[in-house]
């Protein structure tokens, strides 16, 4: 998510609780980057798009962030911790985004004393290559941090897929079919 936003021209902070693993993540995006601008892919150079992620390894940098997206594993309680101590240090007006791929965001957003700035932005994997955001609408989400996460997707050149909130949105949940139909397949022979 951070390589697909430095890539598009976009200030990052990227956090690490640790610093081994974020430096681990910075020389990873940056062999990226660099692999990527050799075949051509980039319009400019990797130190440019490097120069433009941050690394941090506290939640008080993300003060001053207009979007702040959270990316961390797949558990509801880790999310809901992470969007306390967002909601503590973000500034007002900032809309705060869930990557999440199957979890509740209307839950994550109660997380917070400000649910209208809570969405989700399920990115595909991987961020920097898949095309399709869907931008999830919680119950709670404000008209104009919907519109900021739309005008974000073509910003990133994705498709934004508007979705609602619900298990595995639409992408996991035709996923979810196409592997059950599949699996009926092979068990019939």
């Amino acid at each position: 998510i951070a390589m697909a936003c430095a890539g598009a021209g976009l200030s990052v902070t990227l956090i690490d609780a640790s610093p081994e693993a974020l430096d681990k993540a910075l020389t990873a995006m940056r062999a990226s980057f660099e692999r990527r601008a050799a075949r051509g892919r980039m319009g400019e150079d990797a130190p440019q798009a490097m120069a433009r992620i941050t690394g941090a390894s506290h939640m008080a940098a993300l003060a001053d962030c207009d979007l702040i997206i959270e990316a961390v594993f797949e558990d509801i309680d880790v999310k809901e911790d992470v969007f306390r101590q967002i909601d503590a240090v973000a500034r007002l007006g900032a809309v705060l985004a869930t990557n999440t791929s199957y979890l509740d965001v209307d839950r994550i957003a109660a997380a917070t004393a400000r649910p209208a700035d809570v969405l989700g932005l399920h990115f595909f994997s991987p961020a920097h290559v898949m095309r399709l955001l869907e931008i999830v609408r919680g119950r709670a989400t404000a008209p104009d941090v919907l519109l900021t996460a739309m005008q974000l997707a073509r910003t990133l050149g994705k498709v934004g897929v508007c979705v609602g909130n619900c298990h595995g949105f639409v992408g996991n949940r035709m996923l979810a079919r196409r592997q059950a139909a599949a699996d009926t397949l092979i068990l019939e022979g």
